[in-house]
């Protein structure tokens, strides 16, 4: 098991390496999209006196939905892929448990992820003139706990690709889709348990009101927790039922 995730683990950075070009790309079109939207805030906003709290929440949660739409596309591109190469049949006769090899890959995915995002927030914060309170440990806490969101969210993608093969479209609809949970303030319970929702919520009130891991009450810490156990029960549910469909059909390995 160990050495199945070192491997997993040294196939993102070499893959991250490899394709650098693309990999620099990305995080200049994350940067790109951003002074879009800040641009457009402001010209809508102008010197209004929440403009700096408006802006505070859009740069926290923007790249919260970075971070979420990264680890499901992870999962559900690394099966559409895995089918392109025609190894996904290999991956699944191996004797480690599939599940377990995509909980290493979004670990390696999540990794690099925190290693490049939070250091592009923090130069979107200077660039814009805003200035983020965080405490290190608090922030791993809330993007840990969004992260499980977004796992499930990719188990379930990745199950449907097992099965319908191609789903880029549906992919873009749920990527678009997930940026309204991340951006706005829940008000209730059941807006809370939307994925992501309660993860940006916290991280917010990490950014703008600098609260610590010990200052949130417990029931936000049960409900941040019980969204992400949630999704990813759903997400390793739904998975082995599209799994055993394709399985039945003799569909697996084929794309």
């Amino acid at each position: 098991m160990l050495r199945a995730f070192v491997a997993n683990f040294q196939k993102g950075i070499i893959e991250f390496k490899r394709y650098y070009f693309n990999s620099i790309s990305g995080f200049a079109t994350v940067l790109i999209f951003f002074y879009l939207i800040f641009f457009g805030v402001k010209s809508v906003s102008g010197s209004s006196p929440t403009f700096g709290q408006t802006i505070d929440g859009i740069i926290v949660g923007y790249f919260m939905w970075l971070m979420f739409i990264f680890s499901f596309q992870g999962v559900a591109w690394g099966i559409i892929e895995e089918a392109q190469r025609g190894t996904l049949e290999q991956v699944f006769v191996s004797p480690i448990p599939f599940e377990y090899q995509m909980f290493c890959r979004i670990i390696t995915d999540f990794v690099i992820n925190v290693l490049l995002a939070i250091p592009l927030m923090y130069f979107a914060a200077f660039t814009t003139g805003r200035h983020l309170n965080f405490d290190l440990i608090t922030l791993l806490y809330l993007l840990i706990g969004g992260t499980m969101c977004a796992l499930g969210i990719g188990m379930i993608l990745g199950g449907i690709a097992l099965v319908f093969k191609r789903i880029s479209s549906f992919i873009q609809i749920v990527t678009f889709g997930s940026l309204a949970f991340t951006m706005a303030d829940p008000g209730n319970i059941f807006q809370k348990l939307l994925p992501m929702a309660q993860a940006s919520h916290l991280m917010r009130a990490l950014a703008i009101s600098g609260m610590r891991i010990t200052q949130f009450p417990l029931s936000e810490h049960v409900v941040l927790w019980g969204a992400a156990s949630m999704y990813v029960l759903t997400g390793i549910l739904v998975f082995r039922i599209f799994e055993k469909r394709a399985m039945l059909t003799g569909t697996l390995g084929q794309y």
